[in-house]
């Protein structure tokens, strides 16, 4: 790994201005992509949308995670969705309003419950390239793109009615933003370098609507104003001005308007949904907050947590299983802070805000990799950079520096190959799913022929289960199906002068 000159080592003194990197590259004669190298990025980013789209086409039948959040969907309004949700759902309110107008577009199934997520997905895929090809090059390139291409997360989450897919974009659209903004400020065309402020515009505009539509977007958001607090304070340092104000003035409306928005937006949705859910969440997810009362655990629960699920790119899981990443993320991230600390402090301050929310018992940290799709982009990038430096020095070591490069990109191929087989033979989350959504199919199209049928809940107006649409899976599966296949909830029908003739 070539190393910038000494002058960089020291890149956290306040007195000397801040520089966008030359691209990370693992050695010097790397530093430039080469053809074959833009060819295998090619053959990743279309092998990606594959996997994207075939796992959309499939239709998987709604699984009770996404028909707990659907079912609110089906007879609330706009106003309605600011209420604390059923089925003890937690979800930020412009998503919400986004999935209700694309079913009132397009009507309700799994298709357009999960179009926007699916559009999202796509809309990463394309940043991603772009915010990579701005850090990366070289075999560092390939890899980090083709670990986000394959990764089992982004692939499940672009056909799932859920906001973990947008909160892989929404994370990844402030750290593009911030990038640009750091690169055209160090550009040395003065016209370039005079726009740059721009983009911090841009970010005001962008907070509200992020934050309204990903919760943990406050962790990126954070860490990009802190980000560009220092450069804007180290540029002013050195160029011997108590204040840069071209760049200070949005600097400072822009963090308004990211604390305005995160409170308004706690005010109207957040807080109703979080108070109603606190104790529950806090008792189902507590293994995911830090033991702040045995400190003596905390070495061993963040390596427990760091090895699971959390970084679960492009494949892992509990009891250790991502360790793999997490070693590449390590690499990766030590050869970042020796040439640039700066950027280091942007890709993992999202991470650090996280956990520090963890700590406050208000955003669970591991547990599940949907509750980091947020820094998504940031491992991919850093473990990316740190399995490619990993593979060249194996390689270089047992004589074999292309083999071993060439071993970890079949791997990589393998892992989405084995994703789209899967999707192919079980398409389906869990059995029960699939049978549930026969049984809805089945039923609704035949009961026109076996004469009147009534929903004793949403026609007779009978509540059975009083904790039907709090509690029961089941019941959050039958209405969901049913509102697919069946009547729908919204078109209640009068049994009142039907006889028994």
């Amino acid at each position: 790994m070539e190393s910038e000159p000494s002058k960089n080592r020291g890149d956290l003194s306040l007195d000397s201005p801040v520089k966008f990197p030359n691209s990370f590259a693992i050695s010097s004669e790397d530093k430039t992509t080469s053809s074959v190298q833009w060819k295998l990025i090619g053959m990743f980013l279309v092998f990606g949308l594959l996997l994207r789209f075939s796992r959309f086409l499939m239709q998987f039948p709604l699984w009770e995670d996404e028909a707990f959040l659907c079912a609110n969907l089906i007879s609330r309004n706009y106003f309605q969705l600011l209420e604390p949700l059923q089925y003890h759902q937690v979800s930020p309110v412009f998503f919400l309003w986004i999935q209700l107008t694309v079913v009132k577009i397009f009507g309700y199934h799994e298709f357009s419950l999960r179009m926007f997520p699916f559009l999202c997905s796509l809309a990463s895929l394309g940043l991603y390239y772009h915010v990579a090809k701005r850090l990366l090059s070289g075999h560092a390139l390939v890899i980090a793109i083709g670990i986000f291409t394959v990764a089992y997360p982004n692939i499940r989450y672009a056909a799932e009615a859920k906001q973990y897919s947008s909160d892989l974009l929404v994370g990844l659209i402030f750290l593009a933003i911030i990038l640009e903004w750091w690169r055209s400020a160090s550009s040395h065309d003065s016209i370039h370098s005079q726009h740059s402020n721009r983009w911090l515009w841009g970010l005001l505009v962008f907070t509200p609507f992020g934050l309204g539509l990903s919760y943990p977007a406050v962790f990126a958001a954070g860490a990009a104003s802190l980000f560009s607090g220092i450069v804007i304070l180290r540029n002013a340092l050195a160029q011997r001005s108590l204040f840069s104000v071209k760049s200070l003035v949005p600097w400072l409306i822009w963090n308004v308007v990211l604390v305005s928005s995160f409170l308004l937006i706690m005010s109207l949705a957040a807080r109703g949904q979080n108070e109603s859910e606190l104790d529950w969440m806090g008792d189902y997810w507590k293994d995911t907050f830090p033991p702040m009362s045995t400190p003596a655990e905390l070495p061993g629960w963040l390596l427990k947590i760091h090895a699971g699920s959390l970084l679960a790119f492009p494949v892992g899981g509990e009891h250790g299983a991502s360790s793999l990443t997490l070693i590449s993320l390590i690499a990766g991230a030590v050869l970042i802070w020796r040439k640039q600390k700066l950027l280091a402090v942007l890709l993992f301050s999202p991470a650090m805000l996280h956990l520090i929310a963890a700590g406050l018992e208000r955003y669970p940290y591991g547990g599940h990799v949907k509750f980091s799709m947020h820094m998504g982009a940031m491992v991919c990038l850093v473990s990316g950079l740190g399995a490619a430096w990993i593979m060249a020095e194996v390689g270089n070591r047992l004589g074999v520096p292309r083999k071993s490069m060439a071993l970890a990109i079949l791997y990589l191929f393998t892992i989405g190959g084995g994703s789209l087989a899967r999707d192919i033979a079980y398409p389906y989350k869990t059995e029960s799913d699939m049978r549930a959504r026969a049984f809805a199919r089945w039923f609704w199209s035949h009961a026109e022929f076996q004469g009147e049928v009534a929903c004793v809940e949403n026609d007779l107006g009978v509540i059975l289960t009083p904790d039907a649409h709090t509690e029961l899976s089941w019941a959050a599966m039958y209405r969901v199906n049913k509102e697919i296949y069946g009547p729908s909830e919204t078109e209640r029908r009068d049994f009142s002068q039907v006889s028994a003739e």
